[in-house]
């Protein structure tokens, strides 16, 4: 009996009213999609999966810590990802790690990861334009956008993700106008109900062919004036402001089905003086104010970029103590991170509660995409 009650609180939680914020439902008849602004503060309590909370309790630390880890691995040789599979529960690929490899190569590498430990999580950014791993031809965001060819180009890109072998695509880019350095034409327009259309449609794609979506960069890079590749970034808006412009989007794409959402290294002045990434406060009021926001699976951008304004071996742990269920190192020892997070929880730095809640996220996720 408990089995079906979970399942119906399940099917339950995916029950969307549209509506718009303060004025109603916002329907758009040519794409099917209904956007649905509301927010946390507008929705009904969802329950949680307690099934997947007693299967994270019962882990071991050990255990836990890896399945919140997104590793790299050099070049091709596949060996070196699963010998760092005792760190690292999910994967990265990079160009370097596809480079002159057949789809049907890059299938077997991934397939070899999989046999390992078939949980695992392979990853990859195949956005379409300039952030494309695997080149296939696609143009950037804006021009799907301005040429009405989203949902044909997230077809083309998940198939091909799928026989690939791979499992969640960071993407599509949720950030409205093309404003940042960092963005530009990865954006698919400059009005947010406009990218609310494209990236549900961009989502919806992906997810009926099995492909993760990651929607990003939370709360919104598309006004942020710098690279966080390089620098630390800023939103200069009130609190208020983001909400209504630079959120939206990410809200509709959640009430549209998104489950996990990245954070870009971004400072709200309005509520902290610390990138969104390690800011336990910014990532309390932005679970506070999305919907779904304590089931949702937040996921840091590479925390090797610039924009996170500490040292990369602070980093990771400041990002899990802010609220982070998910971390980005490609590029920083795996070995070495794993062991001084196990530390930190060890130590009580980290809270071994929120460390849970982290994990029973993301083994939900995993399961509902048929790990």
């Amino acid at each position: 009996m408990a089995i079906f009650i979970v399942i119906y609180l399940f099917l339950s939680s995916k029950i969307q009213i549209p509506s718009l914020i303060n004025s109603g439902s916002n329907s758009n008849s040519d794409t099917g999609f209904s956007i649905n602004y509301s927010s946390a503060s507008a929705k009904q309590p969802q329950a949680s999966p307690d099934s997947y909370l007693d299967t994270a309790k019962k882990m071991t630390l050990e255990q836990k810590v890896r399945q919140v880890l997104i590793c790299g691995y050099t070049g091709i040789n596949v060996q070196d990802a699963l010998d760092q599979s005792r760190f690292c529960g999910n994967y990265l690929l990079m160009s370097e790690n596809i480079s002159g490899l057949s789809i049907n190569q890059i299938k077997s590498n991934n397939d070899r990861i999989h046999n390992q430990d078939t949980q695992t999580w392979i990853m990859i950014d195949q956005e379409g334009g300039q952030v494309t791993r695997i080149p296939d031809g696609s143009p950037s965001a804006r021009v799907m956008g301005d040429t009405n060819t989203v949902i044909d180009w997230g077809n083309k890109i998940s198939q091909d993700l799928k026989a690939s072998g791979i499992d969640m695509d960071l993407a599509p880019v949720a950030d409205t106008t093309e404003l940042s350095p960092a963005i530009g034409d990865r954006s698919f327009a400059d009005d947010p109900t406009q990218v609310s259309i494209f990236v549900n449609q961009f989502v919806s794609a992906l997810q009926s062919n099995g492909i993760v979506a990651v929607i990003k960069h939370l709360p919104g890079h598309g006004r942020v004036l710098s690279n966080t590749h390089t620098t630390i970034g800023s939103l200069n808006y009130s609190w208020q402001e983001i909400q209504d412009f630079d959120l939206l989007p990410f809200v509709s794409a959640i009430n549209n089905g998104v489950e996990v959402v990245m954070v870009g290294h971004i400072i709200v002045p309005d509520l902290d003086n610390k990138p969104a990434t390690i800011s336990q406060k910014t990532i309390s009021k932005l679970r506070e104010f999305l919907p779904k926001g304590s089931e949702i699976i937040l996921m840091t951008d590479s925390l090797t970029m610039e924009g996170v304004g500490i040292p990369v071996t602070e980093a990771p742990i400041e990002a899990l103590k802010a609220g982070e269920d998910m971390l980005i190192i490609q590029g920083i020892p795996s070995e070495d991170t794993f062991n001084r997070i196990v530390s930190a929880y060890n130590s009580g730095y980290l809270d071994i509660n929120q460390l849970n809640l982290s994990v029973a996220r993301i083994l939900r996720v995993k399961s509902q995409f048929g790990k």
